[in-house]
Parts: C-alpha cells; structure tokens; sequence
C-alpha cells in the first residue's frame, strides 16, 4: 500500500547538491573563500557536500532542533508523499534532470541519507535551527545565502509579508548575494509575489532574474539574484 497522506506547511525531502549547482547556477571554483548560507535547507545534501569538500557552509530549518531519526522519518514520509501526488499530475512537470519517478525517488533517498549522516555529527554546529524573519546571525556573516523551493512556491501558504521579512533577512545577512529559486509554483504560474519583492527592495541593492539549467516545474528555470552594492 502506498504512503498517503496530507503535508501540513513545507514539504521536508532531500535535494541534492547536484540539483543546488544547476538551480543556483554555482561554479565551485568560485567558492573557495565563501561562506554560504543554505535557508530551510530540509534534508537536502548541499551542506554535506560542502563541507565534505572543504567549503564554508552553514544550513538553517526550524526543524533542526528534532534528532536525526525524527528528520529520516520525515524525510521518508515527505518523499514518499510527493511521489505518490506527483504520479498523478506527471504531465505537469519537465523530466529532463530526472528521467522518471523511480529515478527523481533514489536520488531523493540519496540526498536525505547524505544528510541525515552529517546532521548527526554537525547538528546545532552547521544545521541551526532558525525562523527565517529572524535570522540569528549578525549583518554580512555569509557571502552567499540561497533559498531553494520555498519562497514564491508557497505564495498561497506563505504572505506577502513573510516573504518581505524573509528577503530582507538574507540580504541583511549576506555581504554580497542572495539567490533564491524557483520563482514559479503549480502549472508553470509565476508567483505574485516576485515582482513585488523586486520593487519593495531597497536602493542600496541590484536584482536580476537569471536563468538556469535546471527545470523540474514548468518555467522554473528561473532564479532571482538579489546583488548587494559596496
């Protein structure tokens, strides 16, 4: 029998940090020297990836106060969720990273390991638990800060002013860049929100809509770069 059941709020799977390259358009070589910020990071493997590769990363979730076990469980349950909603409305996404579900679930799984492996040995030193408007960290502390699949998707769940809130957190934070993707949610739409957080965002910084080679939902091959001057 299949899982199935009604996720509440964010769903919490494991992304990959091959998925993080192609949806943030990153070049490694260029990161050498950066602190970087993953914000609701869930189970995803960037910051395992990072950081076994000598990088400066650092993830923030409000669930990264549970255990380890609790997170796998989640994780499972999530993906396990997703696939089931998703066979029945694969015709509304782009299978060109994945092939298939069978594919998009392993490499899922795999994430979520990757993850769960370091979260036990770095949780609460480079997994914090955080409330994304309130970020406990001080100004400029990472070069880069992403954002991936939360903001924009979640326009329906997610107001206007926690995306305002959220924004202008990752900029205070962040001493040159945030990048958040995708900027789309169901069936390709572009979410409201976007051009209003574009014209909402001060003088003292650039934004730019770039696009990426990655699209799992239709037109969301598109990040937003938000580029702070000085």
């Amino acid at each position: 029998m299949k899982f199935q059941a009604k996720i509440e709020g964010p769903i919490f799977i494991g992304r990959s940090w091959v998925e993080y390259i192609k949806m943030f358009d990153l070049n490694l070589e260029k990161l050498n020297s950066n602190k970087i910020l993953d914000c609701a990071a869930g189970a995803s493997s960037f910051t395992s990836f990072m950081l076994k590769n000598g990088y400066d990363a650092t993830a923030v979730d409000l669930l990264y106060d549970k255990d380890s076990e609790f997170l796998k469980n989640r994780c499972k349950n999530h993906l396990q969720a997703l696939v089931d909603a998703l066979e029945k409305i694969e015709g509304e996404f782009v299978w060109s990273f994945f092939n298939n579900l069978e594919e998009l679930k392993n490499h899922r799984m795999e994430s979520c390991r990757d993850f769960n492996n370091d979260y036990k040995i770095n949780k609460g030193k480079r997994y914090l638990k955080a409330d994304l408007t309130q970020l406990p960290f001080p100004d400029n502390s990472f070069n880069m800060v992403l954002c991936a699949h939360l903001l924009f998707i979640y326009d329906h769940r997610l107001d206007l002013n926690f995306h305002q809130k959220t924004v202008e957190e990752m900029v205070r934070v962040s001493c040159e860049e945030v990048r958040i993707y995708p900027l789309v949610k169901n069936k390709g739409q572009k979410s409201i929100y976007v051009d209003k957080i574009i014209q909402n965002m001060p003088e003292t910084v650039e934004t730019e809509i770039v696009e990426v080679d990655y699209q799992f939902r239709r037109g969301g091959n598109e990040m937003l770069r938000i580029i702070k001057r000085g």
